[in-house]
């Protein structure tokens, strides 16, 4: 895509139970080597445990992803961090560095549903805590040398890892997060912050990149070098009114599906608001601008859901096709 804004696919693997995993599948890596052959920079694959969904797991699915991804880079939005040991993280991570040479990129989060954290016999309220001495952890095993840790939650003496990841110093590191003090966190831990498209309010971005800008600047790191991604919803089509008109029912039953959780009820309330103002939905003017909108907040990287629950691939292959092929020519020119 452009050198200035890089585009890639969130391959949202949740599907309803009882449906046909291995077809529903075959069909996402399709068009994973689709957007590959349209020159994508990247694909991510999601994390969930105990969904309400099928929902094939992160490290498996990442392995598998490999396969047809093609140049692009390959990495997760994001591995449930608190849930899986560090040492098990930063080994299974350094070797799928080497698996795809060096094009992976670790995202990680924190976790918000109640289900999983009671699955696991874990307090969410050290989630946070968890996380950051875990990439503590990983950082430290990375870099190949003999590990010495003794942390609230993990203990190493003088333990090393097997294979030292193929990128130096290891895949980077985007950390999600989407409460302010998250942010913060993640400016002071991470390699990027990877964002979250859907604010809750207008004006929430403007905030949420003061903040993280500052635990930049606090943790004495240059905010014009960082990566700048955000994952958002996006549906191209030709008009602005075809676009609405195909996505709505999919992307509507996917988030009232979402709002099943009470961490993400609100979504269901504010719907109208989420359809209105945040989904980049419409013809490729359209999302150009909205792009180019979020470029001006100081974003570089566009991640996004490429189709819904019971979407028909053939539309989901369209609208990734106009992006590339349409979108991009119009942000060359706006010289984005």
């Amino acid at each position: 895509m452009t050198p200035q804004i890089k585009f890639g696919i969130l391959a949202s693997h949740q599907y309803p139970q009882g449906v046909d995993l291995k077809s529903n599948l075959r069909e996402l890596f399709s068009l994973v080597e689709y957007a590959a052959e349209l020159k994508y920079d990247s694909v991510f694959a999601i994390h969930h445990y105990v969904a309400n969904l099928q929902t094939p797991q992160v490290i498996s699915m990442t392995a598998a992803l490999l396969a047809h991804s093609g140049d692009m880079r390959v990495g997760t939005a994001i591995l449930l961090l608190p849930f899986i040991h560090p040492v098990h993280v930063a080994e299974e991570y350094s070797t799928l560095d080497h698996l795809s040479d060096g094009k992976i990129i670790l995202g990680v989060g924190a976790g918000y549903r109640d289900s999983e954290f009671d699955a696991f016999s874990l307090n969410k309220k050290e989630r946070g805590s968890r996380l950051a001495e875990s990439v503590e952890v990983i950082r430290k095993l990375w870099t190949g040398e003999p590990v010495f840790h003794k942390g609230k939650y993990f203990q190493l003496d003088g333990q090393k890892i097997s294979i030292p990841p193929l990128q130096k110093g290891g895949p980077p590191i985007w950390v999600g997060a989407g409460a302010f003090s998250a942010i913060e966190r993640a400016g002071k831990i991470g390699d990027a912050w990877l964002a979250p498209g859907n604010p809750p309010t207008e004006g929430w971005f403007e905030e949420a990149l003061q903040r993280y800008n500052g635990a930049l600047a606090e943790a004495g790191r240059e905010k014009s070098t960082v990566d700048r991604p955000v994952i958002v919803e996006l549906y191209c089509a030709a008009s602005d009114e075809l676009a609405r008109e195909q996505s709505l029912p999919y992307v509507k039953d996917e988030y009232f599906t979402y709002s099943d959780y009470k961490q993400l009820s609100w979504q269901k309330s504010r719907f109208d608001y989420l359809w209105d103002k945040v989904f980049l939905i419409g013809s490729p003017e359209t999302i150009a601008r909205r792009v180019l909108e979020l470029s001006q907040l100081g974003f570089n990287q566009i991640i996004f859901r490429p189709f819904w629950i019971g979407m028909p691939m053939a539309l989901a292959r369209e609208s990734v096709r106009l992006v590339a092929t349409e979108v991009r020519p119009l942000l060359l020119k706006a010289n984005v």
